[in-house]
């Protein structure tokens, strides 16, 4: 896969998910390892295949989001944890419980591709 950065995408509702990664997949340092609609199904895969990035949904269905923040960091410590919401009330709470990034589910496509851009950069410089 090289420099591209792998992204595991976690995400409840199913025509976002397919919305989100045919934008992410526009894009060719991006690719999307994974999809999983519940917490089980994201901790299988990130385990099994740790990617460079986890966007993962606050509401995932499963286990409770801090509870997940805790079990993807003990899977793979290298990844980071970016969690999406609809709702900004969530933001520091997702925060406070481990995500090194919050991002809006409803920012337009080339503004949330650029902040995945950004904290890629970031992980990659740490």
């Amino acid at each position: 896969v090289g420099s591209m950065g792998r992204v595991l995408l976690a995400e409840s509702d199913h025509r976002l998910c397919l919305a989100m990664r045919l934008f992410l997949e526009q894009d060719a340092s991006l690719g999307v390892v994974g999809e999983a609609d519940h917490a089980e199904s994201l901790l299988a895969q990130a385990c099994l295949h740790p990617p460079d990035l986890v966007l993962m949904d606050w509401n995932l269905k499963g286990l409770r989001p801090i509870q997940l923040l805790e079990a993807l960091r003990e899977c793979c410590p290298a990844a980071s944890v970016v969690v999406t919401s609809v709702s900004a009330e969530n933001r520091d709470q997702a925060l406070a419980s481990g995500a090194d990034a919050f991002l809006l589910k409803n920012l337009p496509p080339d503004e949330f591709l650029a902040s995945v851009h950004t904290i890629l950069t970031e992980r990659d410089r740490q």
